[in-house]
């Protein structure tokens, strides 16, 4: 499928190649002049070139961010939330655009990214928006005399993100809509094989009139990047989603200002099939559970357990609906299931048996 078969804007969007990263309220390349390509893999055709950040961007970003939280944290909440509610009400805007980048950056395909992540993005934002007014503190009954004892929240102040390739638009606003709604600024890191949408979404957040530096979004190898921002002393929290392995590593380096820290270090669930189920709902259920999204889900079910009366009922069934599942081009709205053809990869879970 050709660059001009997608929407127009999406067109656009690839052609400033290499594509920007957003710090401070700008798109800007990154200071050493490096970039990387991004591939399509639903056919592995180049898409565009991205700008390769590195830890001198990290450090130019959480100057934006530092000096961004000041005014940003003692807005009030009515025009926060006007901001907030723009911003959702842009990417229902550009849903469609922001379906396709995702769909012909990670695979996925369109009819997912159309209906579900692109749409919950939005809701994301529109959810979040409410609790600049909604967050208070609490007055406390002491007994000392003459003392008037409150509590207050305030903004933990440069927020660091960092998110995996399999839900880019969800993962983010996921993290970033609540995180800027108290008040925090952020830098969001997403995966470098599915960046696209995340960039889109930095532009967008300009667009909607979030200040300059308190959303910046920074792109490159998660190796280099990852490192900086976990040893930054002046990032006050990071939120990961991604492998133990990595998750040790920020743990690690964010000893140097003892950071908070946020882990959600995947792993997957298995599904359990007993012999008094309803196999017309659980076949199908633990099908789906297995390979939406091509299995790469946080919470995919990718080992089946099958008690042995029901065994090879089951077996059957999954085989029947993997030889009908449409596998194909991401665009293509045809396509129910894709494949990673860098890989040459289908994702099918073993089965067990319970006696």
């Amino acid at each position: 499928m050709s660059i001009e078969q997608f929407h127009p804007d999406v067109v656009a969007f690839l052609k400033e190649s290499p594509v920007k990263m957003i710090i401070n309220g700008e798109k800007v390349p990154a200071l050493s002049g490096q970039s990387f390509t991004c591939y399509n893999p639903s056919d592995g055709s180049v898409l565009t070139e991205i700008a390769k950040g590195g830890a001198e961007d990290v450090d130019r970003a959480v100057t934006a961010a530092r000096t961004a939280a000041i005014k940003w944290a003692i807005m009030a909440p009515a025009p926060r939330e006007r901001i907030l509610r723009r911003f959702g009400d842009l990417i229902e805007k550009h849903k469609i655009e922001l379906a396709q980048l995702e769909s012909i950056d990670n695979g996925k395909p369109l009819k997912h990214t159309m209906a579900i992540d692109s749409m919950v993005a939005a809701d994301q934002v529109y959810f979040n928006s409410a609790w600049p007014s909604r967050l208070i503190g609490e007055t406390l009954p002491v007994s000392i005399p003459n003392m008037f004892v409150y509590t207050r929240r305030e903004p933990v102040g440069v927020v660091a993100l960092i998110i995996p390739w399999n839900y880019p638009l969800i993962h983010s606003m996921q993290k970033v809509a609540p995180a800027l709604a108290t008040g925090n600024t952020v830098i969001l890191k997403p995966a470098s094989v599915a960046s696209l949408a995340c960039l889109k979404l930095g532009e967008i957040a300009l667009e909607a009139g979030i200040p300059a530096g308190v959303f910046n979004v920074i792109t490159g190898p998660g190796g280099v990047i990852g490192e900086a921002i976990a040893a930054h002393p002046h990032i006050d929290k990071v939120q990961i989603t991604g492998s133990t392995e990595v998750g040790r590593r920020i743990i690690f380096n964010s000893a140097v200002n003892i950071k908070r820290i946020s882990l959600e270090l995947g792993s997957k669930a298995p599904d359990c099939i007993f012999a008094d189920a309803n196999l017309d709902e659980a076949i199908p259920g633990a099908f789906i559970a297995a390979f939406g999204n091509t299995g790469q889900s946080c919470v995919a079910g990718c080992r089946l357990y099958i008690e042995s009366p029901v065994y090879d009922k089951v077996v059957a069934g999954f085989l029947d609906l993997a030889k009908k599942a449409q596998l194909g081009h991401a665009l293509d709205m045809k396509t129910e299931r894709h494949r990673e053809p860098r890989l040459e990869l289908i994702i099918c879970p073993p089965l067990f048996l319970l006696t």
